[in-house]
């Protein structure tokens, strides 16, 4: 008996042996019989069965995910959505296996311990992607709406819109990497106008909808009376409103109907004027008083009418407009004095530009400018357009020179300048040239271009009467006097004083294919550029001296020519457009 104790007590220490050897080789390794995902790591290190899980895992096939948004779902690869094998994670996992539970332990020597792939998840590309498929998913709530359909307003319904909760989606798959199905949570957006809200107001504007006619009387004394209407239909009436959550008057779409109507029917004021008689003598031509729509105060009033349904004629506010100059405030012609005159002369130009030059000084012929007025240039020749005889020729524009309607113009308006100037009148717009035009040599800085409706030329008229201005032509000159009562003044202009110059550019040369092959075209001159100044000198009827200076600032400008296509040009780069 005691023989068998022994033997008992031998095994049970053997046993007890055995077990701590067994658990001071497994102190930094995996227990035996442990698999993780689908490979033996039993007996080796966490290093060791990181290394082996990762050459086990590294073409595995990322599982499909279904994306879920309410009735919609989209089946994606988890590898869109940074999914990975996480080696180290399930070695570690698989390391855990048996260190707090005896039976995990046992488990694992009868091979019935598997460790499944632990997977991670790139949070940045996660997010990255849900984004991405969000925007494709959601929708903003679409407001109801009222629409003019077939004579009358109607309300389309509302939409609720559709937001999706990303960060939710994102913290739950970061925490449960290996689900199959990712669902967004959606939230129905509630739009802010619901039919509900819009049908009182569709159903004022369609009490809104008739027929409305715009009276346009000619006043009295200047006119006949004559009435002039205009009907607005139904469906016009429309278009001047605005209707959603409240109605409003569309100004914009308003004020365009007016200005039509002003333009029909508006007979603009002319002052009296000195004109030659068929005999060739200077008289006066009578002012003709005229009529204007006052738009700004029927745009006030047409805008509160309209939002009564009452109203179905409304009356434009027209009122009388007289002329400034009338002919019983002209002197005789034969009262009237030189003030001051200037020649420029155009020998060399084309029919055009010359047509041109007629054209405008015809129309600045017998302009009155009243005492204390301001002659306006662009004003007395009228609109530079073909329709008003002007051609098209050779223009400054956008710092080239190009063809356009009324080059020349500026001939009349720097000659007219030269007038004013001499006369000692108190200049108001003047703009220098781009660039010096030999047209006005040989004297420099003393140009004024204009160029409608941006550019023109102005100055006030300081002498004690009315002032005339007087034309006259030829083929190859132009003379512009100015005819008023003068006070004694005394003007001295003196000549250009060159504060700098700079020399041109080398030309440029531009390959037109419109041309043939050696044919070369010159569009535009060189000239250097200049930086002037002419001193002015006035002497008062009291004996006070006054002086003012006008300053041009010319920029150089190079020789362009258009070339045909293999045309060589000497020297300098050819450049294509």
């Amino acid at each position: 008996m005691r023989r068998g104790l022994l033997i008992g007590l031998g095994i049970l220490t053997g046993s007890l042996l055995g077990w701590a050897l067994l658990e001071r080789y497994h102190h930094n390794r995996v227990f035996a019989g442990v698999q993780a995902a689908g490979v033996p790591v039993g007996g080796l290190t966490l290093e060791e069965a990181t290394a082996k899980i990762a050459a086990a895992t590294q073409n595995t096939t990322p599982p499909l995910l279904t994306l879920k948004a309410g009735d919609k779902t989209l089946e994606v690869s988890a590898a869109e959505l940074g999914w990975q094998p996480d080696p180290r994670a399930t070695a570690e996992r698989a390391f855990a296996v048996g260190r707090t539970r005896l039976s995990e332990r046992l488990a694992a020597l009868r091979g019935q311990v598997r460790v499944p792939l632990v997977p991670r998840v790139d949070a940045a590309a996660l997010e990255k992607r849900l984004q991405v498929i969000a925007d494709k998913l959601e929708y903003p709530p679409t407001d109801a709406r009222v629409v003019f359909q077939n004579g009358q307003y109607v309300v389309i319904p509302e939409k609720a819109g559709l937001k999706l909760d990303i960060e939710h989606a994102i913290e739950t798959y970061i925490q449960h990497p290996t689900q199959s199905v990712l669902e967004f949570f959606p939230k129905s957006l509630t739009p802010r106008l619901t039919a509900a809200m819009l049908e009182p107001v569709a159903q004022r504007a369609n009490e809104l909808l008739r027929p409305v006619t715009l009276v346009y009387t000619e006043p009295h004394p200047v006119g006949s009376g004559k009435v002039h209407r205009r009907t607005l239909g139904i469906a016009e009436v429309a278009s001047l409103l605005s209707v959603q959550d409240e109605i409003k008057v569309n100004a914009t779409a308003l004020r365009k109907i007016l200005a039509q109507l002003a333009a029909r029917h508006d007979r603009l004021p002319q002052d009296a004027r000195y004109t030659l008689s068929p005999e060739g003598e200077l008289v006066v031509r009578p002012e003709v008083d005229g009529w204007k729509m006052n738009q700004p105060e029927t745009l006030k009033r047409l805008e509160v009418a309209l939002l009564r349904p009452d109203l179905s004629e409304f009356g434009l506010t027209v009122v009388p407009k007289t002329a400034q100059v009338r002919a019983a405030d002209l002197p005789k012609a034969e009262n009237l004095q030189l003030l001051a005159e200037a020649t420029t002369r155009y020998a060399g130009s084309s029919h055009e530009r010359i047509a041109n030059v007629h054209a405008a000084a015809r129309n600045l012929d017998g302009y009155v400018v009243p005492a204390g007025g301001v002659f306006n240039f662009n004003q007395a020749i009228g609109d530079i357009s073909l329709e008003n005889g002007f051609k098209e020729a050779l223009v400054i524009s956008e710092g080239r020179t190009v063809k356009g309607v009324g080059g020349g113009v500026c001939q009349v308006s720097t000659t007219a300048f030269r007038a004013l100037y001499q006369a000692g009148l108190p200049i108001l717009e003047r703009h220098q040239h781009a660039y010096r035009v030999r047209w006005y040599d040989p004297i420099v800085g003393y140009d004024a271009a204009v160029y409608q409706p941006y550019l023109n030329l102005r100055a006030t008229n300081n002498t004690p009467g009315p002032m005339v201005v007087r034309t006259a032509f030829t083929q190859s000159s132009l003379t512009v006097q100015l005819y008023g009562i003068p006070d004694g003044r005394k003007v001295v202009v003196s000549q250009p004083t060159i504060l700098s110059r700079t020399p041109h550019p080398p030309p440029q040369y531009i390959v037109d294919t419109s041309l043939r092959p050696g044919q070369i075209k010159q569009v535009d001159w060189a000239v250097d550029g200049f930086r002037t100044r002419i001193t002015r000198t006035i002497t008062h009827p009291d004996g006070r001296v006054s002086t003012d200076q006008l300053n041009s600032n010319y920029r150089p400008w190079q020789a362009v020519y258009q070339v045909g296509p293999q045309t060589p040009a000497p020297g300098d780069e050819v450049a294509s457009r």
